[in-house]
């Protein structure tokens, strides 16, 4: 699905609509097993903190993850990061120790986000693999005596086996539901009266000010969720090959090509305008697209064409870009961090889940 308009297809509409009605029954159903304990749900000797979202696409889980596992080593916590590792070669299940060091790990063997995670926060245990349950329990074999305070689950909304202190549901204001649809007809992976499972909204994307329209629909499945707003802030840019800070000043002066290969293409052309960028022309990759030869060519031929000085990516490309050629033209990628208005509250509630009682 590297394509999140594939619904719009006019030819596959019916076929769609009429998978989407048997995926909607079928997710109501397990969902329904689970609340009703005909399906385990496991809980872990940890306090668990899940992070995710409805849609397929990416609404900025990755930042707000980051967040928290950054927040909670500050706290003295220790921490697990449990991710699927898209865009992985292997399907084995794989635990990264957090030993402060970080060794050359590849996209092909982790996945792309898992290395971002690594580099960022080296010290968390990282669980890679599908099976969040058998994950946790890998991390706490190896653990000895010292086992992870909380779990962080990324992408973990729709993953019911393990129970969570915490369900943080992420929320795109600039496309929150698509065109309202679940899975094939539409980018919903669940009917959205899931909502109500959510402890915690946070709606990434307003830099502005709270959508108002979308707070009334959160409000209409969920009204004892708090609600905080966030937006992406760039931290810096680095160079790709050397990953020394650029000078932002000189770089805004030049055109970019912006190229990237992540789940919501146009919240990084977004961005850029939004930072000061004079962004000369734009090309999208699919997700998790690890950068050949022939790619960096193509980027050189489509900066040429739109007069562009410099190229411009994210940083977790250019995690996907180290095993390609470096490019002719000057290449940069932007470290960005999530902005939280009401920073203090939703550390608050984060807080509370970790000294609550368990259950």
């Amino acid at each position: 699905m590297n394509n999140p308009r594939w619904f719009e297809t006019p030819g596959l509409r019916w076929l769609l609509w009429t998978l989407s009605g048997a995926y909607r029954v079928w997710m109501r159903a397990r969902a329904a097993a689970y609340r009703n304990g005909w399906l385990k749900t496991h809980r872990l000797p940890a306090k668990v903190i899940s992070v995710g979202n409805l849609t397929v696409g990416g609404a900025g889980k990755t930042p707000l993850v980051l967040r928290l596992a950054s927040w909670l080593r500050k706290n003295n916590a220790r921490v697990a990061i449990l991710t699927r590792g898209y865009g992985r070669r292997d399907r084995l299940p794989l635990v990264m120790n957090g030993l402060g060091d970080v060794p050359k790990y590849t996209p092909a063997l982790m996945g792309d986000e898992p290395i971002l995670f690594a580099r960022h926060v080296p010290e968390a245990t990282i669980g890679i693999g599908g099976d969040r349950l058998l994950l946790a329990r890998q991390v706490l074999a190896l653990a000895g005596g010292h086992p992870p305070d909380a779990f962080l689950l990324d992408d973990g909304f729709q993953h019911l086996r393990v129970a969570r202190d915490l369900d943080i549901v992420v929320v795109d204001a600039s496309d929150p539901f698509g065109n309202g649809s679940v899975l094939p007809a539409g980018p919903l992976r669940e009917p959205r009266r899931a909502l109500e499972r959510a402890d915690v909204f946070v709606i990434n994307r307003a830099p502005d000010e709270m959508p108002k329209e979308l707070l009334a629909e959160l409000r209409r499945y969920n009204s004892r969720a708090p609600v905080f707003r966030a937006w992406t802030e760039l931290e810096n840019v680095h160079e790709v090959q050397t990953e020394r800070s650029a000078n932002l000043y000189a770089l805004r002066q030049q055109p970019v090509l912006a190229f990237c290969g992540i789940g919501n293409p146009q919240a990084f052309w977004d961005d850029l305008a939004r930072w000061g960028f004079q962004v000369a022309g734009c090309r999208a990759f699919p997700d998790h697209t690890r950068y050949t030869e022939a790619d960096m060519n193509a980027l050189q031929q489509a900066a040429a064409q739109a007069g562009a000085k410099v190229l411009l990516t994210t940083e977790k490309d250019r995690i996907n870009l180290e095993a390609a050629p470096p490019p002719k033209t000057p290449a940069f990628f932007c470290r960005i961090q999530l902005a939280l208005e009401d920073e203090e509250g939703f550390f608050a509630v984060v807080r509370d889940c970790l000294q609550a009682e368990a259950g």
